[in-house]
């Protein structure tokens, strides 16, 4: 007898970014500011000349058309114009200071210190030249010739010193 455990399939929600459509194919913020848009313009008209009104219509619809629908960078215009206010508005301090503790050094401490450069620009030449021996960069030539021979490191990992021949 065999058993099966059966998983329950359940269906993942697609388009969750996307902001629901409430009045037709518009968001409840799109709807708002061409609402709006249109509530000024009529209100326009009645209070204000011909050639005014169409001025004040055309930029106020413009502008609620551009808040409505244009996005920058995949972001809707509102939310990037209260980013750029904010980014103008905020205060901003960037500072760095890094604590530096004030000690005073005797003579004795500054003859240590040089002792132990002297000796440590010792040690690092002495590890550059057993990097070169090791690696074999140095070529070695007997004072009598001009033969130039220098380390190989075979595939067995056998080292023998041999000659160098330049074509």
């Amino acid at each position: 007898m065999y058993s099966f455990i059966v998983m329950a399939e359940f269906q993942v929600p697609q388009f969750i970014e996307e902001k629901p459509k409430i009045v037709g194919p518009l968001t409840i913020s799109q709807f708002l500011y061409l609402a709006a848009a249109g509530g000024i313009s009529i209100l326009g008209f009645y209070v204000l000349t011909f050639t005014l009104w169409l001025f004040l219509s055309m930029v106020v619809v413009g502008a609620a058309f551009g808040l409505a629908f244009v996005k920058v960078n995949g972001e809707d215009l509102p939310s990037v114009i209260i980013s750029g206010f904010s980014f103008i508005w905020k205060p901003r301090r960037y500072t760095w200071q890094r604590a530096m503790e004030q000690t005073t050094l005797d003579i004795t401490d500054l003859e240590k210190i040089q002792t132990l450069r002297k000796n440590i620009s010792i040690q690092d030449k002495i590890k550059s030249l057993a990097q070169s021996i090791t690696t074999g960069s140095i070529l070695h030539r007997r004072p009598e010739t001009s033969e130039r021979y220098q380390a190989v490191t075979y595939l067995t990992g056998e080292r023998k010193v041999a000659k160098r021949v330049d074509y």
